[in-house]
């Protein structure tokens, strides 16, 4: 080994010496770091989870609401619609209209439909009288010697705008001869308001009286204080229109 070599060699072992060291700091500076960072993350997450329980326990201080959504495990089936709005009574019928409701419902002897919703009876004075829906039209009808008028007229119609006397032809043959309905019966065309428009027609018969009620948009108003109705009363001490 030359003078040069011998000379170099401590400073190269020098400089060696402290390239290791100076490495050696940098690596424990660095693990200092990533302690550091993982423990502010460790407090960050326990302060966020104190937050989110008091905010909870705030929500539910007064009296605990059920949850705006429903738990994912339960027993019970989570409905998907909400309850059904009970319907609003039916409003009373006009004064002197007789009361239906605790009659005998006999329609399905009494529908003849076919191409169109039809209804047919027969009163026990013989007039004879159908409800329908057809061709814009929807209506109770009775034809025959009408009672208790000051006028002559072979027929009543109640619809859905208007009700009247009338001296006119027969109506169509669909239309007559309907099995008998008795005292205490009703007849209901459209139940629940399935008729065009979503009408309904009752019609029923007490001891020699016939009286029918059309209810305009029964399907949305149920009968109720602005349902629109009109029909009328036949009996022999006086008939009268609605």
């Amino acid at each position: 080994m030359d003078k040069t070599s011998a000379t170099e060699a401590p400073a190269y072992r020098g400089w060696c010496a402290s390239v290791v060291v100076r490495e050696g700091a940098a690596v424990r500076v660095k693990t200092v770091i990533w302690a550091r960072v993982m423990l502010i993350l460790a407090v960050v997450a326990v302060v966020t989870a104190a937050v989110v329980a008091v905010v909870r326990v705030v929500l539910n201080r007064d009296g605990g609401s059920a949850p705006a959504v429903a738990p994912v495990e339960t027993t019970e089936p989570v409905p998907v619609t909400s309850p059904a709005v009970p319907t609003a009574a039916m409003a009373p019928p006009p004064p002197g209209f007789p009361d239906l409701d605790g009659f005998t419902d006999v329609s399905p002897d009494h529908d003849v439909s076919r191409y169109y919703p039809l209804a047919t009876f027969t009163s026990p004075t013989g007039l004879q009288c159908a409800m329908w829906s057809s061709r814009g039209d929807t209506a109770a009808f009775c034809f025959g010697a009408i009672p208790g008028l000051d006028h002559p007229a072979n027929q009543v119609y109640a619809g859905d705008y208007k009700s009247s006397f009338d001296q006119n032809r027969p109506p169509d043959t669909d239309k007559l001869n309907g099995k008998p309905l008795a005292s205490g019966e009703k007849v209901v065309l459209g139940a629940g308001g399935n008729l065009m428009g979503g009408d309904q027609i009752t019609c029923g018969v007490e001891d020699l009286t016939v009286a029918c009620m059309v209810i305009r948009g029964f399907r949305q108003n149920h009968g109720d204080g602005t349902a629109q109705r009109h029909g009328f009363v036949l009996s022999p001490q006086t008939s009268w229109t609605f």
